[in-house]
């Protein structure tokens, strides 16, 4: 079984997410949410968060989640 991470920044829009839904959903996942990942203008810009170190932005909450639920289970299959 892969591992995921999931980073987020407190400050982005996409913290207001259910993002530890996440790791009920998934085995595997785990988020972290910290106070700041160095990424002013992105996160002032557009939601967005880390999966396994990549960037990954949309435009808006909506469109974040559905990306990350894409981009987790691509990385889970990876490891099957």
């Amino acid at each position: 079984m892969g591992i995921v991470i999931v980073e987020v920044c407190d400050v982005n829009p996409a913290s207001g997410l259910d993002l530890e839904q996440l790791e009920t959903e998934y085995a595997g996942v785990s988020v972290i949410r910290t106070p700041c990942l160095s990424n002013c203008t992105q996160c002032a810009a557009v939601p967005y968060a880390y999966v396994n170190g990549e960037l990954l932005t949309a435009a808006d909450k909506d469109a974040l989640w559905n990306d990350l639920k894409r981009e987790i289970e691509k990385e889970l299959e990876a490891w099957q």
